[in-house]
């Protein structure tokens, strides 16, 4: 069985006249993301030796998508850092990766100082910013180093594709390592459930690239010949213009977190008139409220509202499920989907044995979704990561030299149960269960009570520490509807409804209410600022 494989799609598309990307008034097709990605690849390989990983910085950009596939061509993992990465987080993820090439396409002077210079800080790299590839690749149009790049030179097999940085409880990022195999076992499930399969299709691209969730789209995209539509910053801060290109775009592909299209969902305009051809939505990297699918699918009675599972560790998702009205009116939080069948989950104990269906305890993920661990850090690897010691009987058609892998398994710190249909419910973060007055509580439980309150939009519940120990809760609510009964009465009315669907004792003392949650690069609601300004 041959890998699927994104640099072959790439390759595979370059002979049609399709667009593989568009952002904002630039267009890039597949012919040359093709030719700029040999030049890129051919110009990383004859400079540098070994095969270090490279680093881009930016946000949404179509060249972003050429050192992605050249980095890719020259067998290198590419490191993706977002605009809105503070510099010491940057200088973090640079310090561990020690990249030869740093990549930048912001538009931005982040690397240089007032005299245009590349900071102090910095000069250990090669930095080529915008203008700098332009010139490389129009140079090297006709020369040696746009000669076509040999299958034998890509990343392949256990090889790292790509390696994204998440917040580590040390206060310094965790590289998480993706090969090529965990790709192809992740792009093989992914693109029929899109519906991606090589027709001519336009795929949004709004998540960013430093976000896992963003390769759902990104990966089976491309490998399938499809038009990615990207959605800058500049855009997306714009919700009139963001609303403009979504019309312009001719999507019939949706990938977001529920937090984005929740507040795409507070204009009325936001419907299946907008996006006639929208067919399918995937929701991946937070909860999926009830009453957000409700709405979806209200509005978009033409399109699969699809809601999905998984850990940047796992390749982004490893279960979906297609919402329906029986999901929606059971009175429960929404499943996140049943397993793909290339992956076993276990549902264990604290002291790691596996519990009996229906049961609560952590997930862990087995297969060849699985990543090989975080980059140069073996301890939180230890901690994370294990192999089975019985064959989880994965049956995946990969070379004999790739297939102890599908031995690879994640502890994933979630906490969940498997249904009577099997899908997986998910019942929040280990780490978010705290005690409070000797009572064991889990946060993500009381937030989805608060969602199913009347005039709620989205909740959010934080711990408040005095003497280092948990003194009481606080929860900050956006409200569907404004109103002009003020915080104080507001709130009272909140936790009286509230304790109608949960003991007292779970009950926030102080409820806030805020215009609107704020949103980290991810599109998640950015727990650590509300945390930070409490």
């Amino acid at each position: 069985m041959n890998m699927m494989n994104i640099v072959s799609g790439v390759r595979h598309y370059a002979t049609s006249d399709r667009l593989a990307v568009v952002c904002d008034d630039e267009k890039l097709s597949y012919k040359d993301l093709d030719r700029y990605s040999d030049i890129i690849a051919n110009y990383i390989s004859h400079k540098y030796g070994e095969n270090t990983p490279l680093a881009i910085y930016g946000n949404k950009d179509v060249m972003i998508i050429a050192c992605m596939i050249g980095a890719l061509k020259s067998k290198r993992a590419y490191v993706p850092m977002d605009v809105s990465f503070p510099e010491q987080r940057v200088m973090d993820v640079l310090d561990s990766v020690r990249p030869n090439i740093v990549f930048d396409m912001s538009g931005k002077d982040f690397f240089r100082d007032q005299d245009g210079q590349i900071k102090e800080a910095y000069r250990s790299f090669e930095i080529i910013d915008k203008k700098a590839l332009i010139k490389l690749i129009e140079e090297n149009e006709d020369g040696p180093l746009a000669s076509q790049v040999p299958s034998e030179n890509w990343v392949d097999g256990d090889e790292n594709s790509y390696i994204l940085f998440t917040s580590g409880s040390t206060g310094k990022p965790k590289g998480v390592q993706i090969s090529a195999y965990n790709l192809d076992s992740f792009m093989r499930w992914m693109s029929p459930i899109l519906g991606l399969d090589g027709q001519a299709k336009v795929v949004m691209d709004q998540p960013a690239y430093s976000f896992d969730l963003s390769v759902s789209q990104l990966y089976p995209g491309l490998a399938n010949g499809a038009t990615l539509y990207s959605f800058s910053k500049d855009v997306v801060a714009d919700f009139k213009v963001l609303f403009d290109h979504m019309r312009k775009s001719d999507m019939e592909v949706w990938v977001s977190t529920p937090s984005f299209v929740g507040m795409c969902l507070v204009d009325k305009d936001f419907n299946q008139e907008m996006l006639p051809k929208l067919r399918k939505m995937l929701y991946i990297g937070e909860v999926l409220p009830v009453e957000v699918a409700r709405k979806l699918r209200e509005r978009f009675p033409k399109v699969d509202v699809i809601n999905g599972y998984g850990p940047t560790e796992a390749t982004v998702g490893i279960s979906h499920v297609v919402i329906n009205d029986d999901h929606i009116g059971s009175g429960k939080s929404l499943p996140v989907g049943i397993p793909m069948e290339n992956c076993r989950i276990k549902i264990v104990d604290e002291d790691g044995r596996e519990v009996e269906k229906g049961q609560k305890g952590e997930i862990v993920i087995i297969g060849p979704s699985v990543s090989k661990g975080y980059f140069k850090n073996e301890e939180k690897t230890r901690e994370a990561f294990y192999l089975e010691s019985t064959d989880p009987g994965l049956e995946d058609g990969t070379p004999d030299d790739l297939a102890h892998l599908r031995f690879r398994a994640y502890r994933t710190g979630d906490l969940g149960s498997i249904d009577e249909t099997g899908n997986i419910r998910y019942a929040g973060r280990k780490d978010f269960q705290i005690k409070l007055n000797g009572y064991r509580i889990e946060i993500e439980d009381i937030e989805n009570n608060l969602r199913k309150v009347e005039n709620i939009r989205n909740a959010v519940v934080l711990p408040v520490y005095k003497n280092e120990k948990i003194a009481y809760l606080k929860a900050i609510v956006e409200l569907e509807v404004e109103n002009d009964l003020g915080n104080l009465k507001n709130g009272i009315r909140i936790k009286k409804d509230l304790a109608k669907l949960i003991p007292e004792y779970m009950v926030p003392r102080n409820v806030t209410i805020i215009d609107k949650l704020p949103m980290n690069t991810n599109g998640k609601i950015d727990r650590k600022k509300l945390a930070q300004e409490l």
